[in-house]
């Protein structure tokens, strides 16, 4: 087995996700990742290093059960982007919460949810269009103060954006107003600015100030995709590859029903069409259940045009909108065996462990075993991964011993006893 160099702050933080709740961690899934990596080289091939480079557009649906790696495969996806220098938004949906309802509510769910990223990563990656805003202009020009305002970096970067392309001329305005309230630490007419660019309802007192710096209007249903088209416009402005929409339904749709489902899926065509046709270097990804492409997308004829493919996405197929996590480089077995093989020295790195790799890659293999044959209808892949962890702990802390199928049946039990209670997005 091949020895990592992973941090131990990230080594715990990776572990202690796993372990505790079965869901992907928000940092370090590279570490551990397997199987889906032609599937990833193929969106970096023909879209992230070429085709939304030059300003096209595009959507694809991520399929997969309850437990089968959606999310952790939109967080590759979402480090790959990163890698190609895009912005990135990832918007996780509740079972109660969709802003499928009302096109503003698309708008405000990705200026809620760009993140602004850190490379280094003892950082957490923070969130929110302003914070985004605030993070370039630190990268472009450094520590902000009024001497900033004659930098020529920061000259530069305001002749660019006015000089691009935007829709609309008041968000154009609002973000050069921002990038200067910034600099001068005008909170008044930051607070306005902030407001007004998260789609926020603005008062009598945010109106009077907004002019003042020429933005009039405000983000609204009728306008909303103008004002994301001009998102993407001023993200490519700001020297950024493009936006990659990242939407995780957390298995919502499939339980909707009735004239919000209707309604849902009606914005939910509007957004794919509008992605295709408005927004410059976007991708939009939108991770689903097979219920919602099964069961209700065949009732939305318009919908079913749009997401009806003939057959999944790969590199020679990658016209198909459809990303199945079915279809991956490995088989089920050796999936989450090699899940199991690269998890053993992260746990070491976290704890500053020795295990014997050969006992614990027996155990992985006993566990993915049972998991697959018995609780098959159990969302295996998260169950094993939450299981091997726990496992790997009480190997390290007690006598190191290579597992029976009844333990195994055992520990896989008690996981899912645990999982079932819990509340956490799944793996």
């Amino acid at each position: 087995m091949n020895e990592i160099t992973i941090p131990k702050p990230l080594a715990r933080h990776i572990i202690e996700t796993l372990g505790s709740f079965g869901t992907p961690p928000t940092r370090g899934v590279q570490h551990f990742n397997v199987g889906n990596q032609s599937l990833l080289n193929a969106l970096d091939e023909f879209y992230l290093s070429s085709y939304l480079q030059d300003g096209g557009a595009a959507y694809k649906m991520v399929i997969g059960d309850y437990g089968s790696g959606k999310s952790h495969f939109l967080y590759c996806l979402r480090d790959v982007a990163w890698a190609r220098n895009f912005a990135v938004a990832k918007v996780d949906l509740s079972p109660v919460e969709t802003p499928y309802n009302d096109q503003k509510k698309v708008y405000e769910a990705v200026a809620n949810n760009i993140i602004w990223h850190e490379g280094d990563t003892s950082f957490s990656d923070e969130t929110g269009l302003t914070r985004f805003l605030q993070g370039t202009l630190e990268r472009v020009v450094g520590i902000l103060s009024l001497e900033t305002l004659t930098n020529p970096l920061y000259r530069g970067l305001v002749d660019t954006l006015e000089a691009s392309v935007v829709d609309s001329p008041a968000y154009q305005t609002a973000v050069i107003a921002y990038f200067d309230a910034l600099i001068r630490d005008n909170e008044e007419r930051l607070d306005s600015l902030s407001r007004w660019l998260m789609g926020e309802t603005t008062s009598p007192d945010d109106t009077k100030i907004l002019r003042e710096v020429g933005v009039t209007g405000k983000i609204n249903k009728p306008n909303a995709f103008r004002m994301l088209r001009s998102l993407c416009q001023i993200i490519r402005a700001l020297s950024y590859s493009g936006l990659i929409l990242l939407f995780d339904e957390v298995d919502r749709m499939a339980s909707v029903g009735g004239k919000a489902e209707k309604l849902a899926t009606d914005t939910l065509r509007e957004v794919i069409d509008r992605t295709r046709e408005d927004l410059p270097g976007a991708m939009f990804v939108y991770a689903v259940p097979p219920q919602f492409i099964n069961d209700i997308v065949p009732k939305y004829p318009a919908l079913q045009q749009r997401v009806r493919a003939p057959g999944h996405f790969s590199r020679v197929n990658h016209f198909s909108p459809l990303i199945s996590l079915d279809k991956l480089d490995l088989n089920e077995d050796d999936l989450m065996l090699a899940i199991g093989e690269k998890l053993i020295p992260i746990y070491e790195a976290a704890f500053d462990a020795q295990l014997d790799h050969t006992i614990q890659r027996a155990n992985a293999v006993i566990l993915a075993n049972v998991a697959r044959d018995i609780f098959l209808d159990i969302s295996h892949r998260r169950l094993f991964v939450k299981s091997f962890v726990v496992e790997l702990s009480r190997q390290h802390h007690g006598a190191q011993h290579t597992i029976t199928e009844a333990e195994a049946q055992a520990i896989l039990r008690g996981q899912i006893d645990e999982l079932a209670g819990g509340e956490t997005p799944p793996y």
